[in-house]
């Protein structure tokens, strides 16, 4: 028969029960309570609440949860740490000396045992070799859709590898590398050796780069980026298209070989015949990174005249449509020599020195501004800009985005112009209009930086001007020249978020557009502020961490204008578009924009090109 074991406490009730208390059927509340009461483990009073506690309580032996409890006294700190305990094998590992280390280590997020809920490490490489996207950061994926990482006390700092929905595999990230969302990372595991990941190393370019474009370039390439062909540039089809070019004759055309006649900086290109049709592709070929100065010494087109009153225009009316002649002169504004309310802060930084923070726009005061409208389901997509009664400009992000899932072709989109008013249609001055063609930068590098983020839409058919449908004029070198200087504002329109969200569903767009003025940063800030490859067909602007103001682009307005008022000319150019940044309004953050005097040639390339397959 088994042996009833007895506690202390019931012996103790039993030998007071013998010694003559046994004519008492209770005993008086104080002393009951005294002999029935759970002694703890503790041997001073308050002693489990101290830190020293926990390790004598739950690491040097195993604990159950109420002991948990009584450790911390608040149902979330204990729940955390239950959590905590079970996945370091707390309650299941036996207690040597060897085993307490693991769970002390394990507890103190360094390293795993389990699935590594509590890691909290400093690696941020995953297991191939791929470093780790920043936690607060939307590119290139967007985190914020399923992670806050702003919570308070949260665990997902800076780009370390974490597991906060609980992996059976363990810690992992979102990568830098746009075709990889997410992977595992290798952590410590207690208890064992350790050899982490390194940094895959980036791929070698064969050849050293080009400098002045490829001008002088005699290899013998002869494909393309597309994976084509190059025709000969004797043939009739490449004459035929040749004959606008203002080609350099000291650039020889052999055979179809890569060139550059002239001095696209794009680089060597060549005539390629993709389904039946004749058009032109840039070929695979390093350039090196050349200096907007450099470009305005050896670029050899001057484009449009900043001289009143004659304006040569760059673009050819038969293609590129109307609007070129007029652009920048707002039909309530400068045609009306009136400026807006806002406009002379601009012109205060020139002598001087998405949208969060910004100010509702006048009426009329952005005329060329677009929105581009999802078909289905029906939704602000990205801002753009009007450029001519047939042609759109916006990023190329916008259309094609693979991490975001995006691949819109130009039945997926519509385009509204006139508008002020974000959500309802105004009758009277709005025309929607369908896009017959997009067409995005064939260099553009979604996979790395966003480099060349810029996309042409042609409209299907001509706009008519009006007060509030209006171009805006594309830079020429002079106004690049003056106006691209640190210091100097320029202006960013948008219906985009008026504050950074994680929450997707809690959009907080403005009911009507919204303006910023934001100063442009020298080249070497915009490089140090971020880990993204910055080239110079970009540019960043907005505010420093030590500057008053504030402000900046946000989710929404990528794709749309960012502005300068040209004072020689009492004109608007469009000198970039929003492409983009880290955070929203964030100290040390800067938006980044399509450098767009550099995509001059390649848009009038592409432009000509269009509207002679029209005809």
């Amino acid at each position: 028969m088994e042996m009833i074991r007895l506690k202390p406490a019931a012996v103790l009730l039993l030998f007071l029960l013998h010694s003559g208390l046994a004519e008492e059927v209770f005993l008086h509340s104080q002393l009951a309570n005294q002999l029935l009461v759970r002694n703890p483990r503790a041997n001073q009073i308050f002693e489990e609440l101290k830190p020293g506690n926990l390790e004598r309580e739950c690491i040097e032996e195993i604990c159950d949860h109420e002991e948990v409890r009584e450790v911390f006294e608040q149902p979330d700190k204990t729940e955390t740490f239950w959590t905590k305990y079970q996945d370091c094998k707390g309650i299941q590992m036996t207690r040597t000396g060897e085993n307490i280390n693991i769970v002390r280590q394990c507890l103190e997020g360094q390293c795993i045992s389990g699935s590594g809920v509590n890691y909290e490490g400093n690696i941020n490489i995953t297991q191939s070799g791929r470093q780790c996207q920043a936690w607060s950061s939307s590119y290139p994926h967007p985190i914020i859709r399923e992670f806050n990482a702003s919570k308070p006390n949260s665990v997902l700092q800076e780009n370390f590898c974490r597991n906060p929905d609980k992996r059976p595999e363990g810690p992992w990230c979102f990568t830098k590398d746009p075709t990889v969302q997410k992977e595992n990372c290798k952590v410590p595991t207690c208890g064992q050796d350790f050899v982490p990941s390194t940094v895959a190393p980036e791929q070698i370019q064969s050849g050293e780069c080009l400098p002045n474009y490829g001008l002088d370039y005699v290899g013998d390439l002869d494909v393309t980026l597309g994976g084509h062909t190059c025709i000969q540039w004797s043939s009739p089809e490449a004459m035929s298209l040749s004959v606008d070019k203002d080609f350099i004759p000291e650039v020889s055309l052999p055979g179809n070989k890569c060139r550059n006649p002239d001095n696209d900086p794009e680089g060597p290109w060549c005539y390629v015949e993709v389904a039946g049709n004749v058009t032109l592709d840039y070929c695979d070929l390093e350039l090196c990174e050349d200096s907007l100065v450099q470009e305005f010494l050896t670029t050899g087109t001057e484009g449009r005249s900043v001289l009143k009153p004659a304006r040569r225009t760059f673009f050819s009316p038969r293609t590129f449509g109307q609007g070129e002649i007029v652009c920048g002169e707002r039909p309530l504004f400068e045609k009306q020599n009136k400026k807006d309310a806002n406009e002379d802060e601009l012109l205060e930084s020139y002598r001087e020195s998405r949208i969060v923070g910004g100010k509702d726009a006048e009426v009329a005061s952005a005329p060329w501004q677009v929105m581009l409208y999802k078909r289905s389901p029906q939704e602000l997509l990205c801002g753009a800009s009007l450029i001519s009664d047939q042609w759109i400009l916006t990023a190329a992000h916008c259309i094609l985005y693979p991490p975001w899932n995006k691949n819109f072709t130009a039945d997926d989109i519509l385009v509204r112009l006139g508008k002020h008013d974000r959500a309802k249609f105004e009758r009277g001055t709005e025309k929607i209009v369908a896009i017959s063609e997009i067409i995005v930068h064939p260099k553009y590098n979604w996979k790395e930086n966003l480099n060349r983020d810029i996309a042409l839409l042609h409209l299907r058919r001509p706009v008519v001007f009006s007060d509030e449908i209006h171009p805006i004029c594309l830079p020429t070198k002079k106004v690049a020249l003056t106006l691209m200087t640190e210091g100097y504002k320029g202006r960013v329109t948008g219906w985009g978020n008026l504050k950074e969200t994680w929450n997707p569903s809690a959009r907080n767009l403005p009911k009507v557009l919204q303006q910023v003025h934001l100063p442009i940063v020298d080249q070497d800030t915009c490089r140090i502020s971020t880990s993204v490859k910055v080239t110079n067909n970009m540019f960043c602007a907005g505010y420093k961490p030590e500057d008053a103001k504030s402000g900046d682009a946000c989710e929404g307005d990528s794709g749309g204008p960012f502005v300068m008022k040209y004072p020689a000319e009492d004109r608007w150019y469009q000198m970039g578009i929003v492409s983009w940044g880290e955070g929203c309004n964030r100290d040390g953050k800067y938006g980044f924009y399509t450098h767009l005097f550099r995509m001059n040639r390649w848009m009038k390339k592409m432009i000509d090109k269009t509207g002679k397959d029209d005809n």
